[in-house]
């Protein structure tokens, strides 16, 4: 990574004599193995991401980032290019980021979904408490409030990251969020509020709060989320709980999530365990329950599974 990130900021300054940014480079790449009932497959994916960022006189950091990923869940459809899509500005502890692509703070009570490549071909949970779209074109201000950091958001135009122009005057949807995470007895408390409103008037809420406590050598987090609004697949509330802890080397993380809306029910059940190699290398396994009302199965012969698994490798570069 530094070699290959000291070439780069050679390059550049080669090209562009009064550039002073630093200019980070890192990657990742994976293998997977994964099974579905008698569905079987073989995921490979990967990343490298560019991380941009200067300082002003006056001792103000802007900072970007791009990059090039490969979804190793969704296949070839996925890949491509990504960020330079906003630009973050932080001076005095403040943070302010604006773009196409700010997320609203939502999810922060969902916390029992531990899986990354587990879900694929999985028939996940049919309804689940959320908000609904939560990324498009705003600005999000971070800043410390006594011993709390605050986030604000506001988004101007929820379609914005899938077109090239935020509309700031006539967006079909727009969002507003807060959050506000702080220590407390011992752990960490974080709550966050979401409004998503459209052109016509749709309406949806989401209240979220999580919190995490050391425990039994590991750390204990459990969450809580409530959904309400004019969407009513989306009207409901949602339980999670995950534990994660290492024994000798070995990350062992378990999760729980279950959700009950729009008068249905479901959960999900996690295991994820890795071991490090070195030098960014690992292996892991991961698996997944499902139960209650869940999707029907999208494979042509039928055999999406609510009991899946997969193991692999994985290396950071």
């Amino acid at each position: 990574m530094k070699k290959l990130a000291y070439l780069v900021s050679a390059i550049s300054a080669a090209a562009f004599s009064t550039a002073h940014a630093d200019i980070s480079v890192s990657g990742s790449a994976s293998a997977a193995y994964t099974a579905a009932g008698g569905n079987t497959s073989v995921l490979h994916g990967g990343a490298v991401s560019f991380g941009l960022s200067t300082t002003s006189d006056s001792g103000m950091t802007f900072a970007a980032g791009a990059g090039i990923t490969r979804d190793t869940d969704a296949g070839d459809s996925a890949a491509g290019a990504t960020g330079l899509s906003s630009l973050t500005i932080t001076t005095g502890g403040v943070s302010i980021a604006m773009g196409y692509d700010i997320g609203l703070p939502d999810g922060v009570g969902v916390v029992g979904e531990v899986v990354t490549v587990a879900d694929h071909n999985s028939r996940s949970v049919s309804n689940t408490a959320a908000v609904g779209d939560d990324e498009g074109a705003g600005i999000s201000l971070t800043t410390p409030v006594g011993g709390a950091s605050l986030t604000l958001t506001y988004l101007y135009d929820l379609d914005a990251d899938t077109v090239t122009v935020g509309d700031l005057d006539g967006a079909a949807e727009t969002g507003t969020g807060a959050s506000v995470s702080s220590s407390i007895a011992g752990g960490t408390l974080t709550a966050a509020y979401n409004r998503v409103s459209s052109a016509s008037s749709v309406v949806n809420n989401e209240t979220g709060i999580s919190f995490a406590y050391p425990a039994g050598g590991g750390t204990l987090t459990v969450g809580y989320t409530s959904t309400s609004g004019d969407t009513a697949s989306n009207n409901g509330t949602a339980f999670g709980a995950k534990y994660a802890m290492s024994l000798e080397g070995t990350a062992i993380t378990l999760g729980y999530q279950s959700y009950d809306v729009n008068s249905t029910s479901g959960n999900s059940t996690d295991i994820v365990v890795s071991r490090a190699l070195g030098g960014g290398a690992s292996v892991f396994a991961e698996m997944r329950t499902t139960n209650g009302t869940v999707t029907a199965s999208a494979a042509a012969d039928g055999t999406d599974d609510t009991s899946t698994m997969a193991i692999g490798t994985s290396v950071s570069f």
